[in-house]
């Protein structure tokens, strides 16, 4: 199984495994990320979402480019592709729940952008960063793009894009691809602290602040005020909200549910 899915506890994990590719990235599992993002979204019991790639070697490697003649050869093709990478990006970054991309070795292409439209990032210091679309006469995606120079800026996306080189994990750490950098055998016990954090905190809380973010960074029109609002008051009408207050005031960890 190249993508693998499943729940460990409050955490729904997706895996890039293709080790014998560098994680590199096929069509089955582009089509897979939208599902298993629906199927958690759907779980109460699912706080978080975390990405990573099989083994230490890659996080993903960016697209199977062996995969190319096939589903990239020709301009509708091209265009297929360019809007399912675009569902895939969506159905990260407008999940209600936090995702953590947590980033060994290679990050390229296909896989920067999956890491991107995560809400946290952390890599080990083994990783490095790069899309190679320049190298390979590919026309990087819209919305990949849009989330590059949310993240990096104008000045540092030109140098990526144009240049097309790699990045080790300390450059990607001053450009913002990612919020830290750990020693390799480190990260998985780092990211693990994360996303228990994650967990124990407010979902709706969490939520409401993923919808006033990505109403402001949308790349079309101007923020839905009005959704933005409704967010906000479905936190401050529920039970997580009545809950954290009791818990300061005894001084005792809130227990959140999302409701």
């Amino acid at each position: 199984m190249s993508l693998i899915v499943e729940k460990k506890g409050a955490v729904g994990w997706i895996v890039f495994n293709q080790p014998a590719k560098k994680n590199a990235i096929n069509d089955a599992m582009w089509r897979g990320i939208p599902e298993a993002m629906k199927q958690f979204d759907a779980d109460r019991e699912v706080r978080c979402v975390a990405f990573r790639g099989a083994g230490t070697e890659a996080f993903a490697s960016g697209a199977d480019i062996s995969e190319f003649a096939k589903i990239r050869a020709e301009r509708a093709a091209v265009s297929q592709y360019d809007g399912l990478l675009d569902r895939v990006l969506h159905s990260i970054q407008g999940s209600p729940k936090p995702s953590v991309a947590m980033i060994h070795g290679f990050c390229m292409g296909g896989g920067l952008e999956v890491a991107l439209a995560c809400d946290l990032r952390y890599c080990g210091r083994s990783a490095q960063f790069g899309i190679p679309a320049a190298k390979l006469g590919l026309a990087y995606s819209v919305e990949g793009h849009k989330r590059l120079l949310e993240t990096v800026g104008h000045a540092r996306a030109r140098e990526i894009m144009f240049l097309g080189r790699r990045y080790p994990a300390e450059e990607g750490l001053a450009m913002g691809l990612v919020h830290r950098v750990l020693p390799d055998e480190e990260l998985e016990s780092f990211v693990s602290d994360v996303m228990r954090n994650l967990s124990e905190n407010a979902p709706l809380s969490i939520a409401n602040s993923k919808t006033q973010i990505e109403e402001y960074v949308k790349s079309e029109g101007s923020a839905d005020h009005a959704r933005m609002q409704a967010a906000i008051e479905r936190c401050a009408k529920s039970a997580d909200y009545e809950e954290g207050r009791r818990a300061f005031m005894e001084k005792r960890k809130p227990r959140f549910t999302g409701a």
